[in-house]
């Protein structure tokens, strides 16, 4: 079987030949590119190359970030938007006057629209290129207080999704049999999810969240169709499986916080995905300890980027063993046991003996690093769970 193969059959509950091994290795890239110390070996190689290089899966979840990208793309990313050559759809902004500006490390956009201007200011500097970060971080959001909100639902309502498959295609055939391309959806799940990961400070979504939810939900509405047309957008590419949505955590997103407000929206897309013959992937690389109980019913087909103990509190072993058996975990370790200073070699193996022992028939099971192989990761280790994941033999589901 080739790398795709073998992913898409996990997915599925069919046997494999091996245990897929499929780290993200871009951002690590990037990071020792940026500091000068990136081995020759692997300059110039875009996502599936060094896949290829380090003779492992190719990680290709939304798109490939090693790819240089023009400023342009991330005028609307203070919204939340994102604009990427590998994406199924591109987002434009019609009949508002927009200014955008950036020197190389800030980025500042003004939308100016008839409820008051909107102004958003991002940076991304060298010292943050050289940890790997691939999006810039917020100065000053598009939400600072209640008033604002008039004037950002205005802008939503002049949102065009323009469906683009032929980028996403471009992007399926270069990441070919080597991985699974996964066509990106929003990073949040949802519109509120969206106002709290991307549109204003967190203590500030909180605090309006008790304080003002109405007006919220209000916003949430005048959102609502560009979610739908994005949804519209992944369920006409050809991708045979689709990122929705990420970053839950048990206390940013909470228990019942997640059940109102994000998983409506997780169910919504599962059920329009499958009917168009994909499957559903999200991003679950936060502490999962209270929200494991409610991902069964969110119909997801891909929990990605796990992060088990020792940076969250629930093992590789109960993750798996809360979810339905259909779910395949992508992800389970940890990027610290990939740092020597935060795991010695003892530990590190003892780390893989654990882990190893407990995968059962190792059914529904993407091995990967969570959330990405950090700039300072010991190669040496990626290529001992390697081997452990070939020594393991074949797969097959219990119910095969």
């Amino acid at each position: 079987m080739n790398h795709r193969e073998r992913m898409l059959a996990t997915i599925d509950g069919r046997p494999t030949d091996r245990l897929p091994w499929a780290p993200r290795l871009d951002l690590w890239a990037l990071a020792l590119n940026a500091r000068g110390t990136l081995p020759d070996a692997y300059r110039g190689l875009d996502t599936a190359g060094l896949a290829d290089a380090m003779g492992v899966a190719c990680h290709a979840v939304r798109g490939d970030f090693t790819i240089r990208r023009d400023p342009a793309d991330l005028l609307l990313r203070g919204l939340g938007v994102d604009n990427h050559p590998d994406f199924p759809y591109r987002v434009e902004l019609m009949d508002l006057e927009t200014e955008f500006d950036t020197d190389g490390e800030n980025l500042r956009t003004t939308i100016h629209t008839p409820d008051g201007d909107v102004c958003t200011h991002l940076q991304m500097t060298a010292a943050m290129r050289r940890d790997g970060i691939s999006l810039p971080f917020f100065r000053s959001h598009a939400i600072e207080a209640v008033d604002d909100l008039n004037a950002v639902a205005r802008i939503f309502e002049h949102l065009r999704v323009i469906p683009a498959p032929e980028r996403y295609a471009g992007f399926r055939q270069r990441i070919g049999d080597r991985g699974l391309a996964v066509a990106a959806g929003p990073i949040a799940a949802s519109p509120v999810h969206l106002m709290l990961h991307e549109l204003m400070p967190m203590d500030r979504f909180y605090y309006l969240y008790a304080d003002a939810r109405a007006a919220l939900e209000d916003l949430a509405g005048h959102m609502e169709p560009f979610f739908t047309a994005l949804l519209e957008a992944v369920a006409h590419s050809d991708a045979e499986v689709v990122f929705w949505g990420g970053n839950y955590d048990h206390d940013l997103t909470w228990p019942p916080f997640f059940q109102e407000q994000i998983m409506p929206w997780l169910q919504r897309v599962a059920d329009r995905l499958h009917r168009a013959g994909k499957r559903v992937l999200t991003h679950t690389d936060g502490e999962n300890e209270g929200l494991l109980p409610l991902y069964p019913a969110c119909r997801f087909d891909v929990a990605e980027s796990v992060c088990p103990q020792p940076m969250t509190r629930c093992s590789l072993r109960q993750v798996r063993k809360a979810l339905d058996p259909e779910i395949t975990v992508w992800g389970g370790i940890p990027s610290v046991a990939l740092l020597p200073e935060s795991m010695d070699d003892a530990a590190f193996q003892a780390y893989l003996d654990d882990v190893f022992s407990g995968l059962g028939t190792g059914d529904h099971l993407i091995l990967g690093v969570s959330d990405n192989v950090p700039p300072d990761a010991d190669l040496d280790r990626l290529a001992e769970i390697g081997a452990r994941a070939a020594a393991f033999g074949p797969v097959v589901p219990p119910a095969s």
